[in-house]
């Protein structure tokens, strides 16, 4: 079975799902260490990684962890238009930035996984 958003047969998740896609959150990241042009910091945004995205992510030919986590920098980053912020011409550039930076825009968008395992134990309470 097709589901709704492929133009299929609309179920009853399927409509839960939209619903939940229309009102994801978005994260905003500011990157103080990459000023912008008027020497404001620069200002990321990103909405959380469906599981199919994680998926491509995982399964993508990288060397390496660092260039995957480039890679999920190039494909989650948005502008504030909603447009991506970077484009595989990018990767280089990214691959030299300072690890510090990137570690810190990839705790920005995963989260801290501490902070993930309190909240388990809590709900699990």
């Amino acid at each position: 079975m097709t589901d709704a958003a492929e133009g299929g047969i609309e179920t009853r998740f399927s409509k839960i799902h939209k619903t939940a896609q229309a009102n994801r959150k978005c994260k905003t990241i500011t990157v103080a260490s990459w000023p912008d042009e008027n020497g404001e910091p620069t200002v990321l945004y990103a909405y959380p990684l469906t599981v199919n995205e994680i998926i491509e992510l995982e399964t993508m030919d990288a060397a390496s962890q660092a260039e995957r986590n480039v890679y999920q920098i190039i494909k989650q980053a948005k502008d504030e238009t909603g447009k991506a912020f970077f484009t595989i011409a990018d990767k280089s550039a990214l691959l030299n930035t300072p690890a510090d930076v990137i570690g810190a825009i990839m705790l920005a968008l995963n989260g801290d996984l501490s902070s993930f395992d309190e909240e388990l134990k809590k709900n699990n309470e």
